[in-house]
Formats: C-alpha cells, sequence, structure tokens
C-alpha cells in the first residue's frame, strides 16, 4: 500500500508540475523551438554529404600550353558532376592570392611553367595547390577534395597512355585493370547512403533528455523552495521520495517529447535512418534519464539558491556534452579525454542509443552499457537522498 501511495503521490506530483509549464508559456515555446535550434545548428554547420560544395577555388596557368589547358578543362569536366569547386581564373599567382587574403577564394590550382613539357617528356607534371591554412576545416576539405581531383586525372591519363600504347604494339589491353589493379569494394553496416547525421542525431537525443532533468531540477525545486511552495509539499502526508519521482517524471515527460520531436525532424529533414528498436531506444533515453537524476540532486542537494543550482548544473552539464562522444567521436580525444569520458554516463546513454538505432542491437549488444548505467544511477542516487533530506532541514 505504501509503494502505491507514493507512486500515486509521485503522478500527482508530474501532473502539477506539467500544469504549470503549460500556463508558462514562455517555457512551453522554449520547449519546442529548443530542439529545433539544436537541429538547424547542428545537421546545417557540421560537414555532410553535400553541404561542401561550390568552394571558390582559382585557376592560375603559368604554362599556356597544350598540356595545361587540356588538364584544365578535364579539371573542370570532372569537377562538373559533384560540383565541389567553383573556379575562377587568374593571371598571376599574387593576384591570386591576394582573393585568398581577402576572404574570396578557399585556395586556388597553380600551374608551373613547363608543365607541358613535363608531360611530353615523361617526366612528373607539378600542380601546385596554395590553401588557406588559417581556416584549417576548410583547407582539409580543399586538400581532399583537390587530391581526390587529381587523383581522378592521373587515371584518365595514364588509361589514354595505356591505350595508346596498346595501339603501338597491337595489343588488346584493358586499361583499368594496368591503371588500378587494385579495386577497393567498401560495404557498410548502415545501408543506405549515411551522413554525419547520423551519428550525431542517437547523442543529440540522450543530450536533450539530459538538459531536461539537469537544467530542470534547478527550477523544480530551488525556486519552490525560494516561493515557499516546497515548504507546502514537505508539511503535507507525502514521502520526500514521492517528490523526486513526481518532478523526475514531469521533466522526463518534457526530455521524452523534444525526443520524438528531434527524432521525427531528422527523419525527415535529413534522411536519418532507424534501423533497431524504437522502444529499446526509448528504454535506454529512460534509463539514461535515471542515471542523470541523481547527479542532479546531489549537486541541486549543495547549492543555496536556484542561481547556484543552475551554476553547478552548467560545470557538470557542459563537459559532458563534449567529452560523452555526442559530437565527435571519442576515439579522436587525447588519452586523458578519452580515460575522462569513461567516467560520464552520457558516454554509455549514447553508445547504446546509436548500436539500438543505427545497427539494430538488442538488449545482449548494450547489455554493458545498461549495467553501466543503472550501476551509476543506484550509487548517485544512494548519495543524492540523504543529501536531499539534508538541505530540506537547512
Amino acid at each position: 500500500m505504501d509503494a502505491v501511495k507514493m507512486l500515486k503521490d509521485s503522478y500527482h506530483i508530474m501532473v502539477k508540475d506539467l500544469i504549470e509549464l503549460k500556463r508558462n508559456r514562455m517555457s512551453l515555446a522554449a520547449m519546442f523551438i529548443m530542439p529545433l535550434v539544436f537541429l538547424g545548428m547542428f545537421g546545417f554547420i557540421f560537414p555532410s554529404g553535400n553541404t561542401q560544395q561550390n568552394m571558390p577555388v582559382g585557376l592560375v596557368d603559368l604554362d599556356q600550353g597544350q598540356g595545361s589547358a587540356e588538364f584544365i578543362t578535364q579539371l573542370e569536366t570532372l569537377n562538373k558532376n559533384a560540383s565541389y569547386m567553383k573556379f575562377e581564373n587568374f593571371s598571376s599567382v599574387d593576384a591570386a592570392k591576394t582573393e585568398i587574403n581577402k576572404g574570396k577564394l578557399d585556395g586556388t590550382f597553380i600551374i608551373p611553367q613547363g608543365f607541358s613539357y613535363n608531360l611530353t617528356h615523361g617526366q612528373s607534371a607539378n600542380v601546385i595547390i596554395y590553401v588557406d591554412n588559417s581556416n584549417p576545416q576548410i583547407a582539409t576539405s580543399i586538400e581532399g577534395v583537390a587530391s581526390s581531383t587529381i587523383s581522378g586525372l592521373n587515371g584518365i591519363k595514364a588509361e589514354t597512355n595505356v591505350l595508346q600504347m596498346g595501339k603501338a604494339t597491337n595489343q588488346v589491353v584493358n586499361p583499368q585493370a594496368v591503371v588500378f589493379p587494385y579495386t577497393p569494394n567498401v560495404q557498410t553496416t548502415i545501408p543506405g547512403q549515411t551522413n554525419y547525421f547520423n551519428f550525431l542525431a542517437p547523442g543529440l537525443m540522450i543530450m536533450i533528455v539530459m538538459m531536461a532533468v539537469m537544467t530542470g531540477i534547478p527550477e523544480a525545486i530551488s525556486k519552490e523552495k525560494e516561493i515557499g511552495t516546497f515548504d507546502g509539499m514537505l508539511s503535507a502526508p507525502i514521502s520526500q521520495m514521492s517528490i523526486i519521482l513526481g518532478k523526475t517524471a514531469a521533466l522526463c515527460t518534457r526530455g521524452l517529447i523534444q525526443c520524438v520531436m528531434i527524432l521525427i525532424l531528422a527523419m525527415v529533414l535529413f534522411g536519418v535512418t532507424i534501423q533497431g528498436n524504437l522502444l529499446l531506444a526509448f528504454f535506454m533515453l529512460i534509463l539514461g534519464i535515471f542515471s542523470f537524476t541523481g547527479l542532479g540532486i546531489m549537486a541541486i542537494s549543495m547549492a543555496s539558491d536556484q542561481a547556484s543550482g543552475s551554476m553547478i548544473m552548467n560545470l557538470l552539464m557542459i563537459p559532458m556534452m563534449f567529452l560523452g562522444g555526442i559530437f565527435y567521436p571519442i576515439q579522436q580525444m587525447p588519452w586523458f579525454m578519452q580515460d575522462i569520458s569513461k567516467l560520464i554516463p552520457l558516454t554509455y546513454a549514447a553508445d547504446a542509443m546509436r548500436k539500438i538505432m543505427l545497427l539494430n542491437a538488442n538488449v545482449g549488444d548494450v547489455f554493458t552499457q545498461i549495467i553501466i548505467l543503472l550501476a551509476f544511477g543506484v550509487v548517485t542516487m544512494a548519495i543524492a537522498l540523504p543529501l536531499f533530506r539534508r538541505s530540506m532541514t537547512r
């Protein structure tokens, strides 16, 4: 009977908090606007398969020979299909560099003198690729696109030379097999064409839930302590566990609504494909909420007011967002940051969400993450409840 009464009391507290949210139009609007803002920022800002296009690139032909003219024609033809670069011709290297310094060009191809001579005399024809490395991401993109384009042109030129050699010796040859004897056959774990947002969406969902819980706890507890309504709940015949469960359930409801919005918009706007069981994914969301709740209550129990509680939450939440592998793979971090990330529940929740949603993982595949999140939640909640009771007597 005590358990039933505790659940009923928790339900009434949850309903009370949700009604307050409904009456607060600004908070209600923010709950729906925040997922849109996150999707807009991360979905469009981070590069995906079609964002790095029409990069302004200069062309400087110092050779002015038949070989350089043929090279430029092939370069423009090869680029036409993908439209990675948008070319602009310049008469001198200094003119192109000036445009790069002004921010109007991302890089430039420089064809030096003697290019055509080297092509016709069996020598390597050097092409200089000048990039603006003050912006490392753009420089890396230009280098990658330029390298792949040059490799493609090398293949075209080599196939032409092989065909000419075959005609000269009256032999039938396959230029593709001679130039490229090894051909990679890359297969992916996720069917269809994928993009960066496939990696981002599952982690973004669990991060939204974390933010809803950890930023909502200061408002849900500290604010009511300051205005005096919390004393009324404490004097009522309900347990402190009911208060915690009810307020956490209200925050979970807000977070889950935002997660559903993110999932739908990610599928519609960015083509995110869901391969796994959504019920298991939402179970992981709830488990992630459980692991964050104890940590949030611990932090707010040590705060004297709402402002201090929010500051403590931000100190906990912001490092977790970047060290939890939400935006970048943990493997790219320095070794000491990888060790820190192993202590963060968000790391295991995001990893499990990706495996479930993208790789169709089952419970057995994410069993380790489930145990870690359960253990983290139990330990932090066991520490948080005594701290919470002690803070109520201050």
